[in-house]
């Protein structure tokens, strides 16, 4: 298969998940894209991107997995729980340190300035 066979398939199947989903993907860079499509033909034992837009139109549950392959979960540290304990436990502890630090007079409060008049 050619190099243009394959660019028509993947628009192909680009085409396909946004008149079927709703999906726009044209705003992201191609070869990301391609690589993300790859990784779940390789992961279902698809060979060609024809043959993996068919295998979408058969099974709809990969739709949900090609998306979360594609749409990289960047904010799933937001609702990990144990992430948030350790970040709280963190800041808490130097929240106390420092006001503990302050209170003791070991970390000075930054002098206050006199505003400088400006001449009219």
């Amino acid at each position: 298969m050619s190099a243009a066979e394959r660019d028509e398939d993947f628009e192909s199947l680009l085409r396909f998940l946004r008149q079927s989903r709703g999906f726009d993907f044209t705003g992201y860079k191609r070869a990301t894209l391609m690589r993300r499509v790859q990784k779940r033909m390789d992961q279902v034992g698809q060979k060609s991107v024809a043959a993996y837009h068919d295998y979408l139109q058969l099974h709809d549950d990969e739709f949900v997995q090609l998306f979360n392959t594609i749409l990289i979960n960047v904010t799933g540290y937001f609702r990990d729980p144990t992430a948030w304990e350790f970040v709280a436990g963190r800041e808490s502890c130097r929240a106390k340190a420092a006001v503990s630090r302050f209170a003791s007079g070991a970390l000075a409060a930054p002098p206050v300035r006199k505003p400088t008049q400006l001449p009219c």
